[in-house]
């Protein structure tokens, strides 16, 4: 209930604030891997490293686990390591962005370009035409798989992002 699920175009949090209860719809995830890292009897704690799916709720994972030893429990800390191809280790902390902000050096090996987060997302080139439409917001017809993709103009210029639903490619991020 505290997510920021939508349920009819209200998020859950917003239902909880108010008191409101909604039923939300169980979502297929997959947990690829749960490893035991620390079992601290003294504390009644464990830590674990978990591989899943998005759409998974660490907090009710806690609560499923708990429920499965026969008690309660719930998360102390949650910790992202990885989200996709990025890494923690290849992170920075704020502290270190604000010290080497005007470092070019710094920025140049420990930024990423905008499309190169991309690159594993499908790409379209599009037509002079379509490309003033699409940047004025105009959803295009393509016959195309749903989910964020490239747009690039007919010059393969990096335009944006785009959300394709239902065979419609809508405007999302645009970079010019």
């Amino acid at each position: 209930m505290y997510s920021a699920i939508k349920v009819n175009g209200k998020k859950l949090y917003e239902y909880a604030r108010m008191g409101k209860e909604v039923e939300v719809k169980p979502r297929i995830i997959n947990i690829y891997n749960i490893y035991l890292e620390e079992f601290d009897r003294k504390n009644n704690e464990i830590t674990f490293i978990v591989e899943c799916s998005k759409g998974t709720y660490i907090r009710t994972l806690c609560e499923d686990i708990a429920k499965k030893l026969n008690t309660i429990g719930c998360m102390k800390e949650l910790e992202r390591l990885q989200v996709g191809r990025f890494n923690i280790e290849n992170s920075i902390k704020i502290g270190e962005l604000k010290e080497y902000k005007d470092n070019q050096e710094f920025i140049q090996e420990h930024f990423i370009e905008f499309e190169e987060v991309l690159k594993d997302k499908p790409s379209y080139i599009l037509t002079d035409k379509e490309t003033i439409q699409f940047l004025n917001g105009i959803k295009l017809k393509k016959n195309i798989q749903d989910g964020i993709c490239r747009v690039y103009s007919i010059d393969n210029e990096f335009i944006g992002t785009a959300e394709v639903e239902d065979g419609f490619l809508k405007r999302d991020i645009v970079m010019l």
